[in-house]
């Protein structure tokens, strides 16, 4: 086998390990750059002390997990945050050396995303899946919309890599994680990672933290019109409300207080969706000055055939409301024939709203 120098030591590349370094350490801590003793795995043997000057600073040394997994293949992959558009971007670029999964010693491999916490459909994301290959090459980029800068630091990418399989569930092979606040905002980060075997999913999470989705809305007052133009561009990640996992979304929106009840915009229902595009504008002819007294309340819905139609979450924007809700209001009224468009983040209680449909 080929060498690897490290530290000026020159040691053989384990074999099947890709580009892993044939020293893992198991846990260790560097201390002024060094790495202290510890237990250690070499080309399948224990030893109290690494090599001498074996830093973590090696290049790969923090994308190695112990030489039992890196069978499992390797996986090339880049992430970037633009944080203009709250939107992350996966490219998920190419596999090698894929555990084979199949009778023909092959596999049928694809890759899903999901965000910690939170796992559920809502915020799964996946690639197409290439056929009989244990070196993929996608070059494939799936999108987060509505990702906040709170997300980035609270939030952990978990990817795993898939085999499909036609006739029984699809099977793991290995995956990876990526803690957000390792990324810095507007600049691609690339990574090329040994999978790892399965790891638990944290079933105790602060349930407080627990959301109905994300909604983008873009507010306008129009001078021309003499009138506030509300935009519902789309959602994200909505909670699912039907058997099928899913839900089937619409958006209404009322300008409160709402004497007449003459105020209620519904844009059109989109089906089996937890991230709908709307793309719908509704029109509130006001007087500007009118405004400072009212409130935007914004619900979702998902729609059912022969039953009363399910409250998803809602969001409320107005003089009265706290941060970002106000900001929102208040750049709108402080910003005459401005498209100003912002992500909100839906909540399952609004104070005084009717939440029937």
């Amino acid at each position: 086998p080929s060498q690897e120098v490290v530290a000026g030591v020159s040691f053989p590349r384990a074999e099947g390990a890709g580009r892993c370094p044939p020293w893992t350490g198991v846990s260790a801590e560097p201390v002024q750059g060094l790495l202290p003793s510890r237990s250690w795995v070499s080309q399948g043997e224990q030893t109290a002390t690494p090599p001498l000057g074996f830093s973590k600073t090696w290049p790969r040394w923090e994308l190695c997990p112990p030489l039992s997994t890196a069978a499992l293949g390797t996986l090339d992959f880049s992430l970037l945050y633009d944080q203009e558009n709250n939107a992350l971007h996966c490219t998920i670029t190419k596999a090698k050396g894929l555990k084979p999964m199949d009778h023909n010693g092959l596999a049928d491999p694809y890759v899903k995303l999901h965000l910690l916490p939170g796992a559920s459909k809502a915020n799964k994301l996946r690639t197409k899946t290439l056929r009989n290959t244990l070196n993929p090459t996608w070059n494939e980029t799936l999108t987060y919309y509505g990702i906040t800068d709170e997300d980035m630091i609270r939030k952990t990418l978990r990817i795993s890599v898939c085999d499909e399989d036609k006739f029984r569930h699809n099977e793991f092979i290995g995956e990876t994680r990526v803690p957000l606040k390792k990324l810095k905002a507007n600049h691609t980060k690339t990574f090329s990672i040994c999978l790892e075997k399965q790891l638990p999913v944290d079933k105790t999470e602060d349930k407080s933290l627990e959301e109905r989705g994300r909604i983008l809305i873009s507010l306008k007052y129009s001078s021309q019109k003499q009138g506030l133009l509300v935009g519902i561009v789309r959602c994200a990640h909505l909670a699912a409300m039907d058997a099928n996992g899913y839900s089937d979304p619409y958006v209404k929106t009322y300008l409160r207080p709402d004497v007449d009840k003459k105020s209620k915009h519904k844009t059109a229902v989109k089906k089996k969706t937890l991230n709908p595009e709307f793309n719908e504008e509704f029109c509130y002819e006001i007087k500007h000055g009118d405004l400072a007294k009212k409130s935007l309340e914004v619900t979702v819905w998902d729609y059912d055939i022969g039953k009363s139609n399910d409250f998803i979450g809602g969001v409320v924007l107005g003089i009265n409301a706290k941060g970002e809700r106000l900001k929102h209001w208040f750049d709108c009224l402080k910003n005459k024939d401005k498209r100003i468009e912002r992500w909100h983040t839906l909540t399952s209680e609004l104070p005084g709203a009717v939440l029937s449909d």
